[in-house]
């Protein structure tokens, strides 16, 4: 009895704390310049990562050159330096993984829900319902005019930024719409070759697709696996949340490389 009871507190406290991982910053970084002095940038040039965007970093100054409530956009200037060496704004990165990042996270909480439960039957009765849920609100969010409005408050603020746009402007807008113009303005801010963006705007949208479907065949396959008593299902139901950390190193890492070996020639400055 009190085995039952440790294991079901410590995953209850597993689904907190992905909560608390998705709204709260999970990495940052910082430059730091002599142009960039600290009586201006006391953080230097900070940009926080969260699960469903990159945000402005840095503090706000008071004093009597910058009024209270005026802060600097140091994503901006983040961008406009790494631009010289031909990067893409960073808000072109992990776009698909911060679109689908809402539904991603609540996958991994209906697994962990569904490994608190005692029973095959009760196993099953919540992932159906949850990865039902799960599928109902992304349809809905990415396929359905308005459906922007369903996606976190963080992804929206991180569009309205990286765009330049008040919220009624894409109000009407689709999750996937959404998703595809804020990566051709990303693409377009400083190197302009309509040809490459198009090409490249296709590839997203194939790929978001493809990810879209091995989602839901994940979905399926472990209601499956479940039904059909493999043990080796169950223990996927706490695996694939721990493996969690695994993933983010993963996916920093590949971004990391795919910004670093995609420099564009329009760039100002060569790197050799």
């Amino acid at each position: 009895m009190g085995k039952s009871i440790l294991f079901r507190f410590f995953t209850i406290a597993a689904i907190g704390l992905l909560i608390i991982i998705y709204f709260s910053p999970i990495w940052w970084v910082s430059l730091k310049a002599p142009n960039y002095p600290p009586e201006a940038f006391p953080d230097g040039i900070r940009i926080h990562f969260h699960i469903d965007g990159v945000f402005n970093g840095c503090q706000k100054r008071e004093s009597e050159e910058i009024q209270v409530g005026e802060g600097l956009n140091c994503l901006h200037e983040m961008d406009t330096i790494n631009h010289y060496v031909g990067m893409y704004p960073i808000a072109s990165g992990g776009i698909i993984e911060r679109t689908l990042s809402q539904f991603l996270f609540s996958f991994l909480i209906v697994l962990l829900i569904a490994f608190m439960m005692s029973g095959r039957k009760l196993q099953v009765s919540a992932l159906t319902l949850g990865f039902t849920f799960i599928v109902a609100w992304s349809y809905v969010t990415l396929f359905t005019p308005g459906g922007i409005k369903y996606m976190s408050a963080g992804y929206q603020q991180a569009l309205q930024v990286s765009m330049d746009m008040e919220p009624d402007e894409f109000q009407n807008w689709s999750g996937m719409q959404a998703m595809e113009e804020n990566y051709q303005d990303s693409l377009g801010m400083f190197f302009r070759d309509r040809t490459k963006i198009e090409a490249q705007t296709k590839t997203l949208i194939k790929a978001t697709h493809i990810i879209i479907g091995i989602l839901l065949f994940s979905m399926l396959f472990i209601i499956g696996g479940i039904i059909l008593k493999n043990n080796l299902f169950y223990w996927l139901l706490l695996i694939i949340p721990l493996a969690l950390p695994v993933f983010f190193i993963l996916e920093y890492a590949g971004w990391l490389w795919w910004f670093g070996h995609n420099l564009n020639d329009m760039a100002a400055f060569t790197l050799k």
